[in-house]
């Protein structure tokens, strides 16, 4: 999970300031906007009255009793409404924890906290903001090209599908040279392209317009498969329509070309969870590495890159062993999906997912069971439960 969201800090001491410094290189707040300013309460009320007010707010203050209460009064003055705050303050009184939680503060802190309980009051202050996105974000990407991605991705997406009774959506992003419409059989009126064309006033009603359905529960956004549509993928125009998407079901599966450019990466670092599919090979292994090495640090440990090897058993010499994944990609694979030519080829030619009882089916089902993310829902309760927020002194917060 990845916040996109504007901070603001007003700080006095040199420790927050730098604590807030240090969020930037947190996958958390990697696609968020993080300012640090001096001054504290008054010179948040300073600069807020001639600009933006972020979305969230961290504000220190040594103000007690009614100055503190003068302070952020000021501060409700010039803020937008809603706005988040998490105050860092001098006065340890249980009261006044109450009172201000009461009154809109989302936290509060007695002197500066440390890094994880000030992330943590962030994640609660945008509980939901996280929560308005329903689904779980899959995307699936090649090592290389021909290495079998598309189709491991448009089958993941079934069995989730059969997992979880829920709805998924495939998103083929292969603008050139997608397979989904050819692997579903189907002739689709509408394409990616055409919600790319639209995302600056594109709804649910229109999307769905654009979705094919392949399944009972499961809906395609094709690619056009054409060399020529004069449209190009951006985060500009992919946002709008993934931002969509994630409400319309309970899983979306990005199914990435093979190319390396800023807006692949940027949906492989967000990813709930980012499948690489390679084969045992030496090529692999090294293009594998320079991924791996790159998406890692971007992902961080809570959000591990799948490893899945295709076509194993293909090569009779000469095959990579998992072993040596593990020991210079540093991550072991995940799954190991045996050559099956015999089933692969049925689906393809029927225009169907996999419908034989095979090791390389079975291989797919617990690939799709690893990334469904359902063990590890319980734990990932433990955030809190959404309540109503409505932002600083919310009858009081307004921008003059």
């Amino acid at each position: 999970m990845i916040l996109r969201i504007n901070i603001g800090a007003f700080v006095l001491s040199p420790e927050l300031g730098s604590l807030v410094e240090s969020l930037k290189g947190d996958r958390l707040f990697l696609r968020s906007t993080i300012a640090v300013h001096d001054g504290g309460a008054k010179g948040a009320v300073e600069h807020l009255s001639s600009n933006s007010t972020p979305e969230l707010l961290i504000i220190e203050t040594t103000a007690k009793g009614d100055s503190l209460f003068d302070e952020l009064s000021g501060l409700a003055d010039v803020c937008a409404p809603g706005t988040r705050v998490i105050l860092v303050g001098a006065e340890n009184d249980v009261n006044l924890f109450k009172t201000l939680i009461d009154q809109g503060i989302s936290q509060y802190f007695v002197g500066v906290p440390d890094e994880e309980d000030l992330k943590a009051a962030v994640m609660a202050a945008f509980v939901d903001k996280q929560q308005s996105d329903k689904s779980r974000v899959v995307a699936v990407a090649g090592i290389r090209g021909g290495v079998g991605s598309s189709v491991i991705a448009h089958n993941v997406a079934v069995e989730l599908a059969n997992i979880s009774k829920d709805d998924v959506i495939i998103v083929d992003l292969d603008i050139h040279y997608g397979t989904a419409a050819l692997n579903f059989n189907i002739q689709p009126q509408s394409t990616i392209v055409d919600a790319l064309a639209q995302s600056g006033s594109i709804d649910e009603v229109l999307l769905t317009r654009f979705l094919e359905k392949c399944t009972e529960n499961v809906s395609v956004l094709s690619s056009p498969g054409s060399l020529g549509t004069g449209v190009e993928i951006s985060m500009a125009n992919l946002e709008p329509v993934l931002g969509l998407v994630k409400q319309m079901a309970s899983y979306v599966v990005l199914d990435l070309p093979h190319i390396w450019n800023n807006w692949v990466q940027d949906v492989l670092v967000d990813a709930d969870e980012t499948i690489l599919v390679g084969t045992p090979d030496l090529y692999n292994l090294r293009d594998g590495k320079n991924i791996v090495e790159f998406l890692s640090p971007h992902r961080g440990v809570d959000a591990p890159i799948n490893l899945v090897l295709n076509r194993t058993g293909q090569i009779k010499k000469g095959e990579i062993k998992n072993k040596e994944f593990r020991d210079v990609l540093a991550i072991a694979p995940s799954i190991s999906i045996p050559y099956d030519p015999d089933a692969f080829s049925a689906a393809m030619n029927n225009g169907e997912p996999l419908r034989s009882r095979s090791k390389a089916t079975s291989a797919i089902s617990e690939l799709a069971k690893l990334v469904s993310g359902k063990s590890k829902e319980d734990a990932s309760k433990g955030i809190g439960t959404a309540k109503e927020k409505g932002g600083l002194f919310s009858s009081l917060f307004k921008k003059k």
